[in-house]
């Protein structure tokens, strides 16, 4: 499985304060095939409290290319298909989680992750050409 450059390890111990971290996609860097990309790794079990994401650069595709970002067994948590086709990750688009099915008031978040759990982003349908999105997690250790 490909691995963003810059995948980071979070929640090594435990703490009660929100703590963020921050890690960018960047097709220089990473490339952008058709697959799934590691971006953060659980050390301890958390508590994803926020997340969204910044398109840094437009994303291009030679075709239809979808991203969506999710956690280890729900793999479009935080962004789905929609939200991460190729069209709308234009210059500075912000992007929060969807909304809970059935629930359309409540965001997908907060999400309990067990360590070793990986928040991942798969690129679909089509390869991209060029892109950075930059992502962002808000987590509480447990």
């Amino acid at each position: 499985m490909p691995v963003l450059k810059t995948v980071e390890a979070i929640g090594t111990t435990f703490g009660n304060a929100v703590e963020y971290k921050r890690v960018r996609y960047d097709f220089s860097r990473d490339g952008g095939a058709v697959g799934i990309y590691d971006v953060f790794t659980t050390a301890d079990k958390i508590k994803v409290v926020d997340f969204h994401s910044v398109v840094k650069t437009a994303c291009t595709s030679g075709g239809s290319a979808t991203v969506k970002v999710g956690v280890t067994g729900s793999d479009l948590r935080f962004m789905n298909t929609t939200q991460g086709a190729v069209a709308s990750l234009t210059l500075n688009a912000g992007i929060l989680p969807p909304v809970v099915e059935g629930a359309p008031n409540v965001l997908a978040v907060p999400v309990v992750m067990a360590a070793g759990d990986k928040v991942l982003m798969t690129i679909g349908t089509a390869a991209l050409t060029a892109g950075s999105i930059e992502m962002t997690i808000g987590f509480i250790r447990l």
